[in-house]
């Protein structure tokens, strides 16, 4: 858990997102920020096509829960401020099926600056 992660709490609106008053960001949590290569085979199936790949990243942040006074859910934004070349990241699954750790799965949001 060697990674400085903050989180701020989001409210989807109807047209846009929004701070979250109820939910104080947490800054400086702890955690441990992971990015593993994600290969996807796209078609070749159907009609002779050749497959394609598509490579990613798939990035996750653990955190342990003692850390945290609220739980994050999806939509909210996560940045991994030990590391600022990494960007700004949207939680999109929260697993908390663990008790002692829980753990988000991200997608990019904005380009680190």
């Amino acid at each position: 858990m060697g990674d400085l992660i903050t989180v701020r709490a989001k409210l989807r609106c109807e047209m846009s997102v929004a701070d979250d008053p109820s939910r104080p960001a947490m800054v400086g949590l702890e955690g441990r920020f992971d990015i593993d290569p994600d290969l996807e085979i796209l078609g070749g199936r159907d009609r002779g096509m050749a497959p394609t790949r598509y490579a990613g990243r798939l990035c996750t942040v653990s955190i342990p829960r003692a850390d945290m006074p609220w739980l994050p859910k999806a939509g909210d934004q996560c940045e991994v401020t030990s590391r600022p070349a990494e960007p700004i990241y949207s939680i999109e699954r929260v697993v908390d099926d663990l008790p002692e750790v829980i753990v988000f799965y991200l997608s990019n949001l904005k380009a680190a600056s």
